[in-house]
Formats: C-alpha cells, structure tokens, sequence
C-alpha cells in the first residue's frame, strides 16, 4: 500500500510542478516581449517601482522552468510566495481590489498560488525532479 502511495505522490508532483510552472511561464513570457516596460509604467503609476515588474518577468518565467524541473523548488517556490502575498495586498491596498470578483479586481488567484507555493515549499518537489538527483529534495 506505502507503494502505491508513493508512486501516486511521485506522479502528482510531477504533474503539479509541470502545471504550475507551466502556468507562471504564461504570465511571464508576455513581459519577456517588452511587457515588462509596460508593467512597469503601471506599477509605477501606482506608487510601486518599475523595477518589480521585471523581478515579476524573472520569477515568473524562470522561476516557472525551474519548478518543471523540479531545481531549487523550495527557494523558488518561497519566492512565489512572497511574490503572491506582495500581489494580494498590493491588489487590495492600491486597487481596492475584492476577494472573488467579475467587473473589478480580484486576488483569488493570488491566493490560490500562494497556497500551491507553500505546498511545494513544505513537501518538496517529489522524487522525479533534479533536486532528488543532487540531494536537495
């Protein structure tokens, strides 16, 4: 039975690593493209420096392919943390922003990557990850 679960816990972080860091490399490519100027013209226009849009571009995009492949997962995740929680009061404090919303503003997202990133940070990134290889998971 221990293997069964094992073997399912292997595969799932797998997955949950290929569809997070997937999904952050979605957001982050677009900055990649001089989005990242656009970003920073906004956050700028909101009293955030410039300069955190292309920190959102770096963790985004790279940070999404080293959790794919599962290296320096912990850090990074604790990165994305941080980034997520930075988002949320951001988006509460500068955008006035509700928790689940349709026409304004919502961080639920935010969240919700949060609690994906602290997942990681606590269990790791599973045997099949390049951490495992080098003896950091």
């Amino acid at each position: 039975m221990l293997e069964i679960y094992t073997m399912l816990l292997t595969a799932w972080l797998l997955i949950f690593r290929i569809i997070m860091g997937g999904t952050l490399m979605h957001h982050g490519y677009p900055k990649l493209q001089d989005g990242a100027k656009q970003a920073g013209k906004w956050m700028n226009s909101m009293g955030i420096p410039s300069w955190t849009a292309t920190l959102a571009m770096i963790l985004e995009f790279f940070g999404g392919i080293l959790l794919i492949a599962g290296f320096l997962t912990r850090l990074i995740s604790a990165f994305i943390a941080v980034f997520m929680i930075s988002n949320v009061i951001m988006k509460k404090i500068k955008m006035n922003a509700s928790y689940v919303a349709q026409d304004k503003p919502s961080y639920e997202v935010d969240v919700l990557y949060l609690l994906l990133a602290v997942t990681l940070v606590i269990i790791g990134p599973g045997i099949i990850s390049i951490d495992h290889l080098i003896g950091l998971a």
